[in-house]
């Protein structure tokens, strides 16, 4: 099966982002792994009924569950609380992706012929209850087998919905709030220029990106946004390739407030 596919104009930006978050986050000491600093994300221990009790001044060893794939209908859940390889049996086309995770070491890499590839993007923060939460978009080119290893010593789920999503599409106007990496929508627009009304007035010296996707096949239609400097306020008229169902990606850092105004 071949790896995790996005279009060129997404993989270039994730990659500025990513430069951009590396940058600002190295200087606030933080750990690359989810745009947070935090404990040794080493593979955690296993601990044993006889095994010699450690001394009062040995450190012990997390232990933890390794990922385990649940399948439900198309979709896909990876949980546990521990680190190790799980497959999963993906079909082809676009995905939402819910991530929930606690603590800071978390890393899921994608595996394929071209090497391991990280797909949990930085910049994000976990809320007041100590669970980092956003969602994001992927696509598969080919059905099949995908092997993914999570390195991990707290819980974690990641779930994979198969597009498109169950629940109705929402009627223009509509105005959509968040903040950092989210998806929203569906929205459903017809062929035709819409309108895109983006404030984002706190990057938070971060970039900004809001990208219109294909609501059942996941693929990028176009930019509505692209923000680099101290914030986003501008209206921006896109084009919608043929009436259906969308869904809108904003890509920013997990403490930059925005929103979006759609009409048509």
């Amino acid at each position: 099966m071949k790896a995790i596919t996005k279009s060129s104009t997404t993989g270039q930006i994730t990659a500025f982002l990513r430069v951009r978050y590396w940058v600002v986050l190295a200087a606030l000491s933080l750990a690359a792994g989810n745009g947070c600093s935090g404990p040794d994300s080493s593979s955690p221990g296993t601990s044993d009924a006889n095994s010699t009790p450690p001394t009062a001044t040995a450190a012990v060893a997390p232990s933890g569950a390794p990922p385990k794939a649940v399948v439900s209908g198309e979709n896909i859940k990876i949980s546990g609380s521990g680190s190790g390889a799980v497959k999963i049996a993906a079909r082809q086309g676009g995905y939402l992706v819910n991530y929930r995770y606690k603590g800071f070491g978390l890393k899921l890499e994608a595996q394929s012929a071209f090497g391991a590839m990280n797909v949990i993007p930085g910049g994000q923060y976990a809320g007041p209850d100590g669970w980092t939460q956003f969602t994001d978009l992927t696509s598969f080119s080919s059905s099949g087998e995908q092997e993914y290893k999570v390195t991990a010593t707290e819980p974690y789920e990641i779930e994979f919905v198969k597009l498109p999503v169950a629940q109705g599409a929402d009627v223009l106007p509509k105005t959509y709030n968040g903040k950092g990496l989210k998806v929203v929508g569906p929205l459903s627009l017809k062929a035709g220029p819409a309108s895109y009304k983006v404030s984002c007035p706190d990057l938070k010296m971060a970039g900004f990106v809001a990208e219109l996707f294909d609501g059942a096949s996941g693929q990028s239609k176009g930019m509505i946004s692209l923000g680099t400097g101290a914030g986003v306020n501008e209206t921006k008229k896109l084009d919608a390739p043929a009436a259906g169902n969308y869904l809108i990606k904003v890509n920013a850092n997990g403490k930059a407030e925005w929103t979006i105004e759609v009409s048509q």
